[in-house]
């Protein structure tokens, strides 16, 4: 993943400091709808006139740049200093001579991006819908006091896969070109990416780089313009190679960043949930097979595809994409030449290999000779499928590196949003302790696990006001280590005995019932602190694997269930569980699990 900064440093300027501007503005307006109103269509006004400024600037820095501004100046020169000039006249019409033709690379693509902008800002004007349209009201729920925004908006030109891929972990509002500016400034979104997939053929934005659509280039151009201009960070998404959709260089120097990934592995689709016990071990190459292959890739296909024998590799032609995670279900076998295919496919339980490339993860073979590949088929069409609980480690590993969530991360944090925004991986630990030594066992316990959660809320307790008070700076002092790594630890002073002094002037702590070592009773006194979405009771007094946390966060992405849990019934939803992981409210409100989807780990 690389980053690219778009084209005009004064221009990007320009458009950050309005974007502060209207922040600003729309923090000093009450919440009244008629004046909230007309706040948004004199700020729909003032980006618009923002935005030709902008556009002009740019267009003016580039003809600066063009033969006929150079000429003009070189001719002033010479005239001004004839002596020490004029003899160098010639040899600077010959450079010019040389260098003719117009500018080329980003500044070329800036010129004709601003020129285009002007004409649509000045043909056009605002549209029907964008002008009777107030961004931002009508939200449901915007205004209840109990509502809270999505961890992660996401807009932008995607396809309705990627829409399915991102849906899971964001919020996901796709443009189309007739509706893009409305629907950029009404979604509210905290990140608009530019797919390339999204402009090969059958989609709406088809052909966007392409000069013969014209048209749908401008409105690209101009959605790129509009989001910049509200201070939201655009990052084009190169997912498919240059050759399947060129002249989209433009695009990729007009946006913020630059990402050379696709969306990774959205384990809430493909996972080994609902295996079968017994599964068809013949090789199958999902997919068509593509004629611009590399020759070798396309040379080792031929050679195991011509074959009529037990190394033959069957290839299934076009696959719906919504219909790939039952098929990579069905089988047991794939052969592959896309890491991002083979990943998919290992998470379904399926044995890879991969011909050419990079290995999506360390156990998936790669080979790159027909006798390899066909020596490879053979051993692993003697093994028996993988199970579910086989898939477990590899799992882990694309849970880490490559699931959706962590791709979507990384790019929340090129974009200057955190790495914390992915609300399902936002996973807080409820524990108890008494003193220093208590913190310590908690803290080296939650050091040694492969997946460290956000928060930790430690229920401090003491016999009294002031005991619990140094029980919790105790705690905290001792968890430091934790919060260097980025947890954010809250101790909570809890009172469990004595009389109760909470409501005494200058006790900050909280008295606990006389049943305070009741589970259900401290586990809902600290859901009610914690902020995670997500939490899990800790006992510093059991030893966990390092694996704990990370088999429990994996099951509930895949899952997509409101608890998880170790309920014996292998990988699979269940109808009884005790829950080690559950969304925050189970626990808060002390809730039996009516009517709540229970998934098993173990």
């Amino acid at each position: 993943m690389n980053v690219q900064q778009g084209p005009g440093a004064e221009v990007n300027a320009l458009l950050d400091s309005g974007a502060e501007a209207d922040k600003a503005e729309a923090a000093a307006v009450p919440a009244d709808p008629g004046l909230a109103a007309e706040r948004d269509r004199l700020a729909r006004t003032l980006r618009e006139t923002r935005l030709q400024l902008a556009m002009t600037q740019a267009r003016l820095a580039a003809l600066e740049q063009s033969a006929t501004m150079e000429l003009g100046r070189t001719l002033v020169r010479a005239a001004r200093r004839p002596w020490s000039r004029g003899v160098q006249l010639p040899a600077d019409l010959v450079r010019l001579w040389r260098e003719r033709g117009g500018l080329t690379g980003p500044g070329a693509a800036t010129l004709a991006l601003a020129s285009a902008q002007l004409g649509d800002l000045a043909g056009g004007g605002e549209r029907f819908l964008s002008a009777l349209t107030a961004p931002g009201l009508g939200a449901p729920g915007a205004e209840a006091p109990g509502w809270t925004p999505p961890g992660l908006v996401i807009t932008g030109v995607l396809t309705a896969r990627a829409c399915a891929t991102l849906a899971p972990d964001a919020a996901v509002h796709p443009l189309l070109p007739h509706d893009a500016d409305v629907m950029l400034e009404s979604a509210g979104a905290d990140l608009v990416l530019i797919e390339a997939e999204a402009m090969l053929a059958g989609s709406a934005w088809a052909y966007a780089g392409d000069p013969a659509a014209t048209d749908r280039g401008r409105r690209l151009g101009r959605l790129i313009a509009a989001a910049r201009a509200l201070g939201k960070p655009v990052i084009f998404i190169r997912n498919v190679p240059a050759h399947l959709a060129p002249g989209l260089d433009w695009v990729a120097a007009s946006c913020d960043a630059v990402s050379d990934g696709g969306f990774g592995v959205q384990l809430a689709r493909f996972n080994p949930i609902g295996l079968a016990g017994s599964r068809p071990g013949d090789p199958l190459y999902a997919g068509p097979r593509d004629p611009r292959q590399a020759p070798a890739v396309r040379a080792l296909l031929d050679a195991v595809a011509a074959d009529t024998g037990p190394g033959s590799v069957r290839v299934t032609g076009p696959v719906p994409w919504h219909r790939l995670p039952a098929l990579y279900r069905e089988h047991a076998l794939f052969v592959t030449a896309s890491a991002d295919e083979a990943g998919e496919q290992l998470a379904c339980g399926a044995r890879v290999i991969m011909i050419g490339g990079e290995p999506a993860t360390g156990s998936v073979p790669v080979v790159d000779d027909p006798a390899a590949l066909r020596e490879k088929l053979a051993e692993l069409k003697a093994c028996p499928p993988r199970s579910a609980v086989e898939t477990l480690p590899v799992l882990r590993e694309i849970f880490t590196a490559q699931a959706t969530p962590a791709r979507l991360a990384a790019l929340a944090k090129l974009a200057g949003l955190g790495d914390d925004v992915i609300a399902g991986r936002r996973i807080g630990v409820l524990s108890r302790a008494r003193d220093a030594a208590a913190a310590a066992a908690l803290s080296a316990g939650l050091a040694s696990q492969r997946f460290l959660p956000s928060e930790l809320v430690v229920l401090a307790e003491g016999p009294d006001a002031a005991s619990a008070e140094l029980s919790a700076r105790a705690v905290t002092a001792t968890l430091t280590g934790l919060a260097d790594r980025g947890v954010v630890v809250r101790a909570v002073p809890v009172i469990t005995g004595g009389p109760d002094t909470s409501g005494l002037p200058g006790t900050g702590s909280h008295r606990e019932p006389a049943d305070h070592r009741d589970p259900a009773n401290w586990l809902r006194r600290a859901a009610t602190t914690a902020r995670s979405p997500w939490v899990v009771p800790w006992q510093t007094e059991r030893a966990y694997g390092d694996t704990y946390l990370l088999d429990l966060a994996c099951a509930r992405e895949c899952a997509q269930a409101d608890a998880a849990g170790y309920g014996g019934s292998g990988y699979a939803f269940t109808a009884a569980l005790d829950p080690a992981l559950a969304r925050r409210e189970y626990f808060a409100a002390g809730d039996s699990g009516h009517g709540l989807r229970l998934f098993s780990v173990s």
